[in-house]
C-alpha cells in the first residue's frame, strides 16, 4: 500500500557556524537591555516567575552583534523561503526581532504570530547540560502542534499531535507565522536566551 502524507507544514531547522562570539555578544546585549529598560517587559505569550521580553525593535538598534545577527538570520530566512515557493519575497519585506530571557521555570503558552508570514527562533544562550538532565522531556524545547483543525478529532491526536525541536545553542527553527507553538520550561539555575523574528512579506509585488 502506498501512503501519501498530504498537506505538510514546512519547518526549517538551521545552525550558525562559528557563532561563539556572536552568541556572547547577543547575550550581553539582551542582558543590558533588561538592566537599562526596567519596566518595559512585555511578555505576551511568556509566563513564569522571571521571564523577560524585549521590545520588538532589536534590528533597529545600533549594536554590532545585532547587525551581524540580522545578516545571518536574513540568509537563513531567504534560504527557507526559496525552498517552499518560487514567488519573490519583494523589496518591501519587513522584519522585526525581539529577545527573550527564560529563567528557571519560565515558558511560553501555545500561540501563533498573527500577520507574520514567517517566524523564526534562534538560541544564543542555553544552559550547560540542559539536554543531559532530562533528555526525554527536552526542557526548553520548541514544540509545535499539528495545525490541521480536523485532526483534533483523530484518535492519534493525543499521542502524536506535538513535534519538538530541542534548544541547542547556535541553532534555530523557521516556520509559518500561523503555526501554533509553545516552549516548555527548564529548571537549571542558568538562563536560556532566544531571539525571535517575524517576517512580513511584500505580497504587493506579485498579487496584482
Amino acid at each position: 500500500m502506498n501512503i501519501i502524507n498530504s498537506y505538510p507544514t514546512p519547518i526549517g531547522t538551521f545552525e550558525i557556524e562559528d557563532c561563539e562570539s556572536l552568541n556572547k555578544g547577543l547575550t550581553e546585549f539582551i542582558y543590558n537591555i533588561k538592566a537599562v529598560e526596567k519596566g518595559s517587559n512585555y511578555q505576551h505569550s511568556m509566563a513564569g516567575p522571571q521571564g523577560y521580553h524585549t521590545k520588538e525593535d532589536l534590528l533597529s538598534r545600533d549594536n554590532p552583534f545585532i547587525i551581524e545577527f540580522y545578516k545571518k538570520i536574513s540568509e537563513k530566512i531567504i534560504e527557507y523561503y526559496s525552498t517552499i515557493t518560487d514567488d519573490p519575497m519583494g523589496p518591501n519585506t519587513k522584519m522585526a526581532s525581539w529577545g527573550m530571557i527564560y529563567g528557571p521555570g519560565d515558558y511560553s503558552t501555545p500561540h501563533t504570530h498573527p500577520l507574520a508570514d514567517i517566524s523564526s527562533v534562534y538560541y544564543c544562550k542555553v544552559p550547560d547540560g540542559l539536554l543531559k538532565e532530562w533528555p526525554d522531556s527536552m526542557p526548553g524545547a520548541f514544540h509545535y502542534i499539528d495545525p490541521r483543525p480536523a485532526s483534533r478529532w483523530d484518535r492519534n491526536f493525543a499521542t502524536n499531535s506535538v513535534k519538538s525541536i530541542p534548544a541547542k545553542e547556535g541553532t534555530g527553527a523557521i516556520h509559518p507565522g500561523w503555526l501554533e507553538h509553545y516552549v516548555t520550561p527548564h529548571y537549571l539555575k542558568d538562563d536560556r536566551i532566544a531571539i525571535a523574528t517575524n517576517v512580513f512579506i511584500d505580497h504587493g509585488t506579485f498579487f496584482k
